[in-house]
């Protein structure tokens, strides 16, 4: 307060250089320190900017500066033209997404509900590894069937099966209506379809035979989609096979997907109209090359390799390994988490399509920025920011750095979608979560615990809108705007200082939840 007594008390010429130099040193930018990218000692002359303009992000990031992270930065507004920015990006060199946002392979995270309700807002889950090779993949093929232009593989029965064969079957697909096939499976002789309301009342034990229907509308192949579906809106029908000349099935349609389609625009959709959705597995797994086949085998459309535990020979050898086998033509590999850029630049020569930056605590905006101007200018990947991102002013400064999709993994630990049961306690929903990485012992009685936040189909949309907002105000219109202008300068940004923690003893007090066996309770 006394030094802006001595400012505000001298002549009006003397007053603005001395609050200039107050707020240098108050910012930690002087001339005995240096502007960013001065080495440390070094006195330069003032930038000739005006103050507030900024700086680029090679002079905030440059050589010798310490590592910064997402809150250390702020991005200064742009002229905003008002026009709502495409936020169509890459996720892989061959794969692109309508929205940038994933789900991380994260055990708290990622299943098949999450995977589906990502795909459906125009991202893609990646459903974590942590369990059995047949459950993971049998994950994989409940997000291919959720939604679908033909299906190409519907699950059949035949006539001597039971009435219990068929509803154990839509109870475990999830699905309504069963072709019957002479020999039972895709591909034999269509003799009629299986639908819930036929078997409404009847004994699980009665043959299927008996009381399918064998008055079936169908439609012959070659045929296109939309031709299949126009035939099926004016015969006002819900399912509608599809056979060759000899009455093999070949396909079946189903209205309710068509219906989700057109609910759903946006969605992440492969050439099958089938929902895209990505597996994680891990090079130093003794069973990893089979759990990528099987991955393979149930549909998945990007692989994620996990390097957590580090990049060495066997990891580079295993993903090198995989590119060159047919068994994984045309389906791109995402490897990470990394930090560093060898580790980053010995995947890329292995034939990475995507790294996952991460782990890079204290300094995820320097790691960001640097990697993903190297990775682009060298190799041409995409970088995925797996950061801990906590909020949606940290996921536009990822993008803002350079990263082309981010993983939403915290933010999405306590929505519905996630694993995970529900309990109410003192009025609020509240989430128990499962071991971050699979079954393992824990203390009796005790369990982790969030706020449940809703759904994620309304979580993202609401993050994507801010995404939106705020890529409008720094001026950008489509993500391939925001290299050049990194390149440019055209962003300019400003360091801020860190935020004081808490003391201990201020602290608000949390309550552990402690689970009996009939009821919670502190």
């Amino acid at each position: 307060s006394s030094t802006s007594t001595n400012l505000c008390s001298s002549p009006p010429e003397q007053c603005a250089p001395a609050m200039t130099t107050s707020l240098m040193v108050a910012t930690g930018f002087s001339a005995a320190s240096g502007y960013p990218g001065t080495k440390p000692g070094e006195r330069t002359q003032e930038p000739e900017l005006l103050m507030g303009s900024g700086w680029t992000a090679a002079e905030v990031f440059a050589a010798g500066s310490p590592g910064l992270g997402l809150d250390d930065v702020v991005f200064l507004p742009g002229v905003n033209s008002g026009v709502a920015p495409n936020l169509a990006c890459r996720l892989t060199k061959n794969v692109n997404l309508k929205q940038p946002l994933i789900s991380g392979p994260a055990g708290l995270v990622t299943e098949e509900d999450m995977a589906i309700a990502l795909a459906m807002v125009g991202g893609i889950g990646i459903i974590h590894r942590h369990m059995p090779i047949a459950q993971q993949a049998a994950k994989v093929r409940r997000v291919k069937s959720a939604e679908s232009g033909f299906i190409l593989n519907p699950s059949c029965l035949a006539p001597r099966h039971t009435v219990d064969d068929a509803l154990k079957l839509q109870e475990e697909l999830g699905c309504s209506c069963v072709p019957i096939t002479e020999n039972g499976r895709m591909g034999g002789r269509l003799v009629g379809l299986l639908t819930r309301r036929d078997v409404d009342g009847v004994s699980r034990t009665e043959k299927i035979a008996n009381v399918m229907n064998r008055d079936v509308v169908l439609v012959r192949e070659p045929v296109t989609l939309r031709d299949a579906c126009d035939q099926m809106r004016q015969m006002r029908v819900a399912k509608m096979p599809v056979v060759n000349r000899d009455n093999e099935l070949v396909a079946l349609l189903c209205r309710g997907d068509l219906k989700r389609s057109l609910l759903h625009p946006e969605a992440s959709r492969d050439a099958n109209r089938q929902l895209m959705v990505s597996g994680s597995l891990s090079p130093l797994d003794p069973d990893g090359w089979d759990r990528a086949k099987a991955l393979k085998d149930a549909g998945v459309d990007v692989l994620c390799l996990d390097t957590d535990d580090g990049v060495d020979d066997h990891v580079v050898k295993f993903l090198k390994q995989m590119k060159e086998s047919s068994e994984f033509t045309g389906i791109d590999i995402i490897a990470g988490r990394v930090n560093s850029m060898r580790q980053a630049e010995a995947l890329c020569e292995a034939g990475a399509d995507a790294i996952r930056v991460g782990e890079a605590f204290g300094a995820e905006a320097t790691t960001l920025f640097e990697m993903s101007r190297y990775l682009r200018m060298n190799f041409g990947v995409p970088v995925i920011a797996d950061t801990g991102i906590r909020d949606a002013g940290q996921l536009l400064k990822a993008f803002a750095l350079g990263a082309s999709t981010a993983c939403l993994g915290d933010m999405l630990a306590g929505c519905e979608e996630a694993p995970g049961d529900v309990i109410y306690r003192n009025g609020v929903r509240v989430k128990l979560g499962p071991s971050p990485n699979g079954p393992r012992p824990l203390e009796m009685g005790v369990a982790g615990a969030v706020v449940d936040k809703g759904s994620a189909r309304q979580l993202v949309p609401f993050m994507v809108e801010k995404l939106r907002r705020g890529l409008q105000e720094l001026g950008m219109m489509s993500f391939g705007d925001v290299p050049k202008a990194l390149d440019s300068g055209a962003f300019r940004l400003e360091r801020q200082m860190r935020q004081s923690t808490v003391d201990a003893d201020q602290a608000p007090k949390q309550y552990p939840i402690i689970c009996g066996s009939l009821h919670c309770s502190r």
